[in-house]
């Protein structure tokens, strides 16, 4: 059952991304042989927050209800981080689908 609205789960999507690509910035400035490497992190967390709008719908649905049933800030943090610094997901759908997987091991889930 969803809790929240599309275009509220989609805003909270984008503020994870923006917070993420933020507190890896302020990393980089304090481990400075880190420095590139996080800006380059942030960056793709950027540019993930600029895809958000462009989710399906029924993505957005399926990761918030997963969300909403089994909450785990934990691990969002450190797939978050994670994509960052691989570089490998190039959209917020990607993630989204990346973190569904990982979350339900690898199941997709039907609507």
């Amino acid at each position: 059952m969803t809790t929240m609205s599309l275009a509220r789960i989609a805003q909270v999507l984008q503020r994870d991304f923006r917070s993420t690509a933020n507190q890896l910035r302020q990393e980089g400035k304090v481990v400075s042989d880190k420095s590139q490497s996080c800006v380059d992190a942030a960056y793709t967390l950027d540019r993930l927050a600029t895809t958000v709008k462009d989710v399906d719908p029924n993505l957005l649905l399926a990761y918030h209800e997963l969300v909403a049933e089994n909450p785990d800030r934990v691990r969002h943090a450190e797939l978050l981080r994670q994509v960052a610094f691989t570089g490998k997901i190039k959209t917020a759908s990607e993630y989204l689908s990346a973190y569904i997987s990982d979350r339900t091991g690898g199941v997709p889930r039907r609507h």
